[in-house]
């Protein structure tokens, strides 16, 4: 499967897109003085305790006071606790309360306000809540995860060779100073011994910067941050499947190549600085795939299309056909539910595409086309499982219920990504055109384009006629072939429909927003 990455540098923000097989998969964007990122990690206080809720608010630096949760504090508090504080005594008292086990504890008997205590982003702040965090301490690198004052090695449930597995934690522990554990992950599969001890040397000098650090500043103080989202992204999801990654700034290039002449030498032939005068997300179609993919409405290859609802911690995505009555009552029976099969699968691919895309979390409920026949019912449900697997957010799948509702869950760790909230991304004359040719391109890519005819309000058929070269002759140009337009005046703005050479109805219009 081949991936791009394709990296829009401007002056206040650098955006990310990944690309697989010339599909947008996800699109990050990493704002400079950016305040708090996962992974970052603070020197806090203590701010207030909520007793309701086995939690407490940590001020690091954020107006609204940081989120830690009982749960969230793990084994590593006492020794972190310990790294802090020179009261001894007094802490000893906290520790046997904390690891006292018979005890029903709560956060109260572990922290106090004023308290100094070193802490990790788990998730950015969303909405009106504040950053969320753990003590759960840990230093990513690509092939390794340190996690400080612990002596657990653990390993990725991906790396399935038992041999591996044996050799790797071997490895480990072979080279691993006292004190600390590590979780192997996928990417060290068959990696040699020196790749990973030269890493994990990297990881341990990183743990002592963050050292140097707490004893240099005062709270509330980052000691800790994460390298550039590029950075992040290269060492998170690079691999073989990687075809190319380009570019618009040379400085960014430049350290795109540094850290992959250290993890891949024989793939920085791939990275290409982009010069062109035309922006690089509209060289590469990415700007176009925006305005298609990221509206409420997104729709399918075949005129079917999805509307995704979204509240605080709740997401509806509905599955409509985008097929007429007309064209249903020209189908058999065995016709109409093999359609409607083919439509829920398209649909359960897309839906896998728009939680990455949009990295939405929280309660994801999706109602599929209804279906009466329960073998195709599991291999929706399997088909859908199958498209999340390489998600690499944590969530859960349920089988259809008896409404024929999908229910799943996902984490997300950073807010929403949302057409609407962005100025730059509101719908737009451009827009449905774009979608148009998306449409207009699907029916052709599946060989049903013989004697197409568009038909569509007549303001609209001036528009894409009009100038030359007009919208109509590019399309002529680009898909070598001639798309005959009607303009109707009975139609609405937004209305359209696609006939083949036997008038009949191949795709039509949902409303646009």
């Amino acid at each position: 499967m081949n991936k791009e990455l394709i990296i829009n540098a401007e002056e206040q923000e650098v955006k990310i897109a990944l690309l697989e097989e010339g599909k947008l998969l996800e699109l990050h964007i990493d704002i400079f003085d950016k305040k708090f990122s996962v992974g970052d990690i603070y020197l806090g206080i203590v701010k207030k305790i909520l007793y309701g809720l086995n939690a407490a608010i940590i001020d690091i630096g954020n107006s609204k006071g940081a989120f830690l949760h009982y749960d969230d504090l793990g084994f590593q508090i006492s020794q972190m606790l310990d790294l802090i504080y020179t009261n001894h005594i007094k802490k000893k008292s906290v520790i046997n309360n904390f690891e006292n086990k018979n005890d029903k504890n709560s956060i109260d008997q572990i922290l106090y306000i004023g308290q100094k205590i070193l802490v990790q982003i788990s998730k950015e702040p969303i909405s009106n809540k504040g950053p969320k965090l753990t003590t759960k301490i840990c230093i990513p690198g690509r092939n390794l995860i340190l996690i400080p004052f612990s002596e657990k090695i653990s390993i990725s449930k991906k790396i399935k060779n038992i041999k591996e597995r044996s050799r790797l934690i071997s490895c480990i522990k072979k080279i691993i100073p006292n004190e600390f554990g590590i979780i192997i992950r996928t990417a060290a599969d068959h990696e040699i011994e020196k790749v990973l001890s030269d890493e994990l040397i990297f990881l341990i000098e990183k743990w002592k910067k963050t050292l140097n650090n707490l004893m240099k500043f005062l709270p509330p103080v980052r000691v800790l941050s994460e390298k550039s989202k590029t950075y992040c992204l290269l060492r998170d999801i690079f691999d073989d499947d990687f075809k190319s990654i380009s570019c618009n700034n040379d400085f960014l290039c430049q350290e795109i190549h540094s850290y992959l002449s250290l993890i891949a030498p024989e793939k920085t032939s791939i990275i290409k600085y982009y010069k062109g005068n035309v922006p690089i997300f509209e060289k590469y179609g990415i700007e176009k795939q925006i305005q298609i993919f990221l509206g409420k409405n997104v729709p399918l290859e075949n005129g079917a299309y999805l509307i995704i609802e979204h509240t605080e911690a709740l997401h509806v995505i509905d599955v409509n056909s985008g097929i007429s009555n007309h064209m249903m009552k020209n189908c058999t029976e065995s016709e109409r539910i093999d359609n409607i099969f083919k439509i829920n699968l398209l649909a359960a691919t897309e839906i896998a595409r728009q939680l990455r895309l949009r990295d939405m979390g929280g309660i994801i409920v999706v109602d599929f086309i209804d279906m009466s026949d329960s073998i195709q019912k599991k291999q929706l449900y399997k088909h859908l499982k199958e498209k999340m697997k390489n998600d690499r957010a944590k969530h859960k799948i349920l089988p259809p219920n008896k409404f024929g509702l999908v229910q799943f869950t996902r984490h997300r760790v950073r807010p929403e990504l949302k057409k609407m909230n962005n100025k730059q991304y509101q719908n737009s004359p451009e827009d449905y055109v774009h979608y148009l040719e998306f449409v207009i391109e699907s029916i052709i890519k599946n060989k049903n384009h013989k004697g197409i005819q568009l038909h569509i309000h007549s303001f609209v058929s001036s528009y894409l006629k009009k100038g030359f070269p007009s919208i109509q002759q590019k399309w002529l140009l680009k898909y070598k072939k001639w798309i005959k337009i009607i303009p109707r005046d009975s139609f609405g703005y937004t209305e359209y429909q696609i006939l083949n050479k036997n008038h009949e109805i191949v795709s039509s219009s949902f409303f646009f927003h």
